[in-house]
């Protein structure tokens, strides 16, 4: 009897270190912390994101795709290797699927699951589309509570306009919650930073119900960096950064960290999603704010650009080739010029590129391109008004304010806003999302303030609802 005893604790011992060692470390718990995404769709693709904790060496992960949420209807399904070099990241992307459709998917790993995540394929066409426009989301500065009240809107995807993370852990003497991580520098920060973000729960639920559209802007580095500069001062923490981002974000993998991009929805819409920081040219006045004459001829100079020769020329070429009706332009910085005294204000965003800017603009102008809506983030505040060339209004914008990133005080705002009444809205006191709802007659933006970040009890706000009608060739 001892000895049949011995044989079963011998088994039992020789079971928890088998399970110890292909575990790494960890035979229970959450082995899928940070939540699932999906992100990038197209008519008949999606990508897929997670990460498993572990300490192997490699491990291969399953993902699982079903057109139900007990998956009886399983549709696709494989294995996804990874390892200490991607920091454990799980990225797959999954073809053959078909146009507007729900999907449900997960991971899983030795009986371990991941939570179910819903995505949605894009229309071939369609009659109605909503979009969620979300920027700015500083981890200590407060809670995404914003992400919340988006799950009542049901978008059919979100937009993130850029500042998915933040480099530095304190913003100002605002302090909602801890950032155990500090400075991002390098590789290992940077995704440290990017796994804390990921716990936001509410974060996770957005991500796990709606497909994701992500660019950047210049914290997912450093703040107001331009790419051209620091891919020679410092081009191991630019890439550092870039790696970190695109191994936690569920978008496509292109050369050479190439993040612009477009996607169609029909004949209804076109979004042109662009990279205003990898090619930018160096700062001519620092900081951005209140430059001296000289630095602001010197931004207004023939040539200088943001975006780069290349995404320029393929946003233009693209802007008038398009055949949907509306056609969205999404940029980390505002295009609105603001000028105070005759003066740009903010040299940072595209009033620092003044000549790019207006070769875009010249561009919808003379081709007679209709029903161009800029979206912006960057600014913290809640915006919308015209674009102006020469006068002329030729697109309009509109800026979300950050999920939980402070706007600060605005010195002399009743000053700027009547220098500048081509802004017809701007809310600088509240933090929130943009839902805008685009049909064939025209375009709703509903600007959803959260009452308070520095809590998980705030509420939300309808601040202001604008109405940009169709205007057809």
């Amino acid at each position: 009897m001892r000895s049949m005893f011995y044989k079963v604790f011998f088994l039992f011992c020789l079971f928890n270190c088998v399970s110890l060692f292909v575990c790494g470390g960890k035979t229970e718990g959450n082995f899928f912390p940070y939540g699932v995404a999906s992100g990038d769709p197209t008519t008949n693709s999606v990508i897929l994101w997670s990460r498993i904790e572990s300490s192997i060496s490699t491990i291969d992960v399953q993902y699982e795709v079903a057109l139900d949420p007990e998956f009886k209807k399983l549709i696709a399904s494989g294995i996804v290797s990874t390892s200490p070099e991607i920091d454990y990241t799980l990225k797959k992307e999954v073809q053959g699927l078909e146009p507007a459709k729900i999907y449900y998917y997960r991971w899983s790993w030795n009986g371990h699951f991941s939570p179910i995540g819903r995505t949605k394929t894009l229309p071939l066409k369609a009659e109605k589309i909503r979009i969620a426009l979300a920027s700015c989301q500083h981890y200590g500065a407060g809670f995404y509570t914003a992400y919340k009240y988006m799950l009542q809107d049901n978008p059919d995807f979100i937009i993130h306009l850029g500042d998915w993370i933040y480099e530095f852990p304190v913003y100002g003497t605002v302090c909602a919650r801890p950032d155990p991580v500090g400075i991002a520098f390098d590789l290992a920060t940077y995704r440290a930073k990017h796994r804390l973000y990921r716990t936001d729960p509410d974060l996770q639920e957005a991500l796990r119900n709606f497909p994701l559209f992500a660019i950047w802007d210049d914290h997912e580095v450093q703040n107001d960096y331009a790419g051209r500069a620091l891919s020679f001062y410092n081009p191991d923490r630019m890439k550092a950064a870039y790696q970190a981002f695109f191994e936690y974000l569920p978008i496509r993998q292109q050369k050479e960290w190439k993040l612009f991009r477009s996607f169609k929805i029909g004949n209804l819409l076109e979004c042109f999603l662009t990279d205003g920081r990898q090619y930018r040219e160096e700062d001519v006045w620092h900081p951005a704010f209140h430059a001296p004459v000289e630095a602001t001829m010197q931004a207004s100079a023939p040539g200088r650009s943001m975006l780069g020769s290349e995404q320029r020329n393929w946003l233009i070429d693209s802007l008038k080739s398009s055949h949907a009706q509306w056609k969205f332009i999404a940029s980390g910085d505002m295009m609105m010029d603001i000028k105070l005294g005759g003066k740009p204000i903010n040299l940072d965003q595209w009033d620092g590129f003044a000549w790019e800017r207006n070769e875009i603009l010249k561009t919808i102008r003379d081709n007679q391109i209709r029903n161009v809506v800029v979206l912006s983030g960057d600014t913290h505040v809640f915006s919308f008004g015209k674009l102006l060339l020469d006068g002329e209004e030729i697109a309009c914008e509109i800026g979300t304010a950050g999920i939980s990133s402070p706007a600060g005080k605005i010195e002399g705002k009743e000053k700027i806003l009547k220098e500048n009444p081509h802004i017809l809205f701007n809310d600088t006191e509240h933090r929130g999302y943009v839902l805008i709802e685009i049909s064939p007659s025209g375009c709703i933006g509903y600007f959803y303030g959260i009452s308070t970040v520095l809590n998980k009890e705030g509420e939300r706000i309808l601040l202001k609802e604008i109405h940009i009608p169709s205007r057809f060739k």
